[in-house]
């Protein structure tokens, strides 16, 4: 189907941009304006490819690298937050916490151990 196939080119732009970006761009809208598309349209395309929204994919992508960091190094939470671009180390640890159920020190302990 045609409009499968753009929301698959759309969704393989938008993850190829992700995979670079993730760091930097936090919100749907600064894809779809680099994709120049709107950002309703990247979440039609997003969400009809995967069934999740863009927002949703970007927060996934961020909290692999977190845990990915938490895993393989000895960096603070704090400077784990600072490096994927996160000033705010509350709202970093809220988020940590709100995708993957636990704390990010609790996950570190648990998968070290």
């Amino acid at each position: 189907d045609e409009t499968f196939s753009r929301f698959e080119k759309v969704t393989t732009a938008f993850r190829k941009l992700l995979e670079k970006n993730y760091v930097d761009l936090k919100r749907p809208n600064q894809y779809a304006t680099l994709l120049h598309i709107s950002t309703s349209y990247l979440n039609d395309c997003i969400k009809g490819s995967t069934g999740y929204s863009a927002s949703y994919l970007i927060q996934e992508r961020i909290i692999l690298e977190a845990k990915r960091l938490l895993y393989h190094t000895d960096k603070s939470v704090k400077e784990i937050a600072s490096e994927l671009g996160y000033d705010d180390y509350p709202y970093f640890s809220r988020l940590f916490t709100k995708v993957t159920g636990v704390s990010a020190i609790a996950f570190r302990r648990k998968n070290r151990d």
